[in-house]
């Protein structure tokens, strides 16, 4: 078990930070990206992510920390975690076309507009994809059990929120009052369940 909590952990603290920096690039400034093109943006936002994975690799033994061991109520807490991590990213993939999933509308002048999601998941948050990783690392956390995953975690968050406020600021541009009545009517990651949340992007 030892073994399996440290390579999962080698894979959360080396995956993680390059996937929330990819977004961290893309949202900003999508102007610029869309003026080099979709094949252009992904090479070199990928090499930055990449060599950032390959810095976090290299110093994975730091980074992990402390091993709080074994701990098996913790890890039946972090696979139900895990689990409605993958359920709400079953369910928001389904709302998604291939190209919105990989950020083709944030960077291709031709597809710019995109298609403003509301329905499914997109009803209930605005947001579905960045819920289902903060609640899945947060499981993979408690699995993983170092010191280090649980500051992936911590760090996350405030990340994830920052690519939130550069995120909808982008959509807001792109979709204008549309996306206003939208986000007026539906949470960013908290559903209500008190009344029907109108059927966003992403």
């Amino acid at each position: 078990m030892d073994k399996i909590r440290y390579v999962l952990g080698v894979l959360l603290i080396v995956g993680v930070p390059p996937a929330v920096l990819f977004w961290l690039i893309i949202h900003p400034f999508v102007g610029f990206w869309r003026r080099r093109g979709p094949r252009t943006t992904f090479i070199i936002v990928g090499a930055v992510c990449s060599l950032l994975g390959f810095i976090l690799y290299r110093l994975r033994a730091v980074l992990l920390g402390a091993d709080l061991g074994t701990s098996w109520i913790l890890a039946l807490f972090g696979v139900l975690l895990y689990a409605a991590s993958a359920w709400i990213s079953v369910l928001t993939r389904r709302e998604l076309r291939l190209q919105t999933f990989v950020g083709l509308p944030e960077v291709s002048e031709q597809d710019s507009g995109g298609v403003l999601l509301q329905e499914g998941m997109y009803g209930l948050v605005r947001h579905p994809r960045y819920l289902s990783v903060i609640i899945g690392t947060a499981g993979f956390a408690m699995v993983v059990n170092h010191v280090g995953g649980y500051l992936v975690v911590l760090g996350s968050i405030p990340a994830l929120y920052l690519v939130v406020i550069v995120e909808e600021r982008e959509l807001a541009l792109r979709f204008g009052a549309a996306y206003e009545r939208y986000r007026s009517r539906v949470p960013a990651f908290f559903p209500k369940f008190s009344k029907r949340s109108g059927p966003q992007h992403k």
